[in-house]
């Protein structure tokens, strides 16, 4: 070898063993962001802390508004995915230096598991990943798991008067979480929910792999329409089947209060919303008002309609069924199905509909809780429950009608278990102003207070909850000896009742080693 090949042989091993130092010197933070960088276009899509514009990011899909705060525990960085290889290089970069990932596609985590962890993680937001193609043909769509609820509804409705997707009625919403959760929303008497209505997807999994339906197989694609995606993969776009709906539907919102006999019409709805055609949907809102100048306020019950039909055909049920609500034709408004997600929305008529493409609601302070309901509950503790409601002054709460369609979808067909059986689903939502941590505690303790008065009226053994209502609540309170398995078991059969042991197999066999975890998620047979 001459002097000049050795020399030159001598660099070459020097560089190496100086990359390999450099290497096994960096931290795992480091590391993640040297693998990742080996990707196209890689500056243009993280965020890191020494990024000016890493806490606007960070914040910007973020709406409960306790995780905003400088205690709060924050990512490494923020990877704001443009394409699926950005999702797959996160993936086996974050896997291979041992760093949690978080998945964000709307932000309305309840418990901000999607964008906080107590471990070192990096965040994957979904929001620039967020195509919508409709084939008006098939009746389909294809939705990337960062389009929002509004631009799904805005862009079907640039197409066709006459289709639309069953699903929650808040714009923001994103595709990515609402669907793998079980997706909620007025349609659901008559076509269930969203993920009854979805036929394929493409999902990213912990080998950094890109799996549609038949290469994923059934049982991950049954898994992730209402397991929650986040425990099994980076769900990338669903594959929506789009149902029919009139050319114009009809709506009201009628209004009763407690001092008025809201409670005897209340206790009606109870017996007959889910007995209702499966063209009506009345869900039940109430929330705390005042009356004119006086000081005393009252409970006021929103009766808030939709029916797939005419206002004639609508009078003439509620006259049959339900006549107690006393609705008249002068509470009816008929107007084309995508109005009615503005009017649900609480938008004035006539707000034009390119505000279904607004980024979404201002932050707030609020603690959610859900049950579900098999009997009716008595006049006498909805009357207790509306007492407490007013001393508490800040929670309203939904109750939304089951049966219909519902009844027809057996339990285990979706991971999604709440289906014949209910007469309706509760949610609790208390929200406030103060962020002092006095009134967060007495905020959330006020929101366990009336779940807990609400014990005898609800489901039991398990007493059910709805996923995509997060409740950190739940399984939180347990011995200092009880197994992460054990509390997996308890959040799990309230989430998903029998369905819970199928979600684990298929947990077990796709991601072994529990990559995909959070506080809430889908644990692995080997805990």
């Amino acid at each position: 070898m001459t002097t000049m090949r050795k020399s030159s042989f001598f660099l070459t091993a020097l560089t190496i063993l100086m990359s390999i130092s450099t290497a096994l010197s960096q931290s795992p933070a480091q590391n993640f962001l040297t693998c990742f960088s080996h990707n196209s276009n890689a500056s243009q899509v993280i965020y890191t802390p020494n990024n000016t514009s890493f806490s606007t990011i960070l914040n910007k899909k973020m709406y409960n508004k306790k995780f905003q705060s400088a205690t709060t525990p924050k990512p490494l960085a923020i990877i704001a995915a443009r394409d699926a290889s950005h999702v797959q290089a996160t993936v086996k970069c974050a896997k291979s230096n041992n760093i949690q990932i978080r998945i964000r596609s709307g932000g309305h985590d309840y418990e901000g598991y999607s964008y906080v962890s107590d471990m070192p993680f990096v965040i994957i937001d979904m929001f620039n990943i967020n195509s919508v193609d409709i084939d008006l043909h098939d009746e389909t769509a294809w939705v990337d798991s960062g389009a929002t609820v509004g631009k799904i509804n805005y862009n079907i409705a640039k197409k066709t008067s006459t289709l639309a997707f069953p699903s929650g009625i808040c714009f923001s919403l994103g595709a990515g979480g609402h669907y793998s959760g079980g997706g909620y929303g007025n349609l659901m008497r008559k076509y269930g929910l969203s993920v009854d209505n979805i036929i394929d997807a493409k999902i990213v999994d912990a080998n950094g792999n890109i799996l549609d339906r038949k290469s994923m197989g059934e049982d991950l694609f049954w898994a992730i329409r209402g397991g929650g995606g986040a425990s099994f993969g980076v769900i990338l776009s669903w594959n929506l089947k789009l149902v029919q709906v009139p050319s114009q539907v009809t709506v009201f919102n009628v209004k009763r209060y407690a001092n008025e006999g809201a409670i005897d019409v209340v206790y009606k709805w109870q017996l007959v919303a889910p007995k209702l055609h499966k063209d009506l949907f009345i869900t039940l809102q109430t929330n705390i008002v005042q009356i004119g100048n006086e000081s005393k306020k009252v409970v006021q019950a929103n009766f808030i309609g939709q029916f797939l039909g005419t206002t004639e055909r609508l009078l003439s049920l509620i006259s049959e069924s339900f006549p107690e609500l006393d609705l008249k034709n002068s509470d009816c408004f008929s107007m084309p199905w995508i109005n009615t997600t503005l009017f649900w929305y609480g938008k004035p008529f006539g707000t034009p509909l390119e505000e279904l493409l607004v980024d979404g609601p201002p932050s707030i302070y609020f603690k959610s809780k859900s049950d579900y309901v098999k009997k009716p509950i008595p006049k006498v503790a909805i009357k207790s429950l509306w007492k407490q409601l007013i001393e508490g002054e800040t929670m309203y709460m939904d109750w939304n009608p089951y049966g219909g369609r519902m009844e027809e979808i057996l339990p285990s067909q979706t991971p999604f278990p709440h289906r014949a059986g209910n007469l309706f689903k509760i949610q609790y939502f208390n929200s406030w102003i103060d962020g002092s941590q006095e009134s967060i505690e007495r905020q959330v303790n006020f929101s366990r207070s009336i779940y807990k008065f609400m014990t005898p009226y609800v489901s039991n053994s398990p007493r059910e909850a709805f996923l995509n209502y997060r409740d950190a609540d739940i399984g939180a309170n347990h011995p200092s000896n009880t197994t992460q398995f054990d509390i997996a078991r308890t959040y799990g059969r309230k989430y998903f009742k029998g369905n819970f042991e199928r979600l684990m197999n298929v947990k077990t066999k796709v991601d072994p080693e529990n990559f995909f975890r959070y506080e809430q998620s889908i644990p692995t047979r080997k805990y």
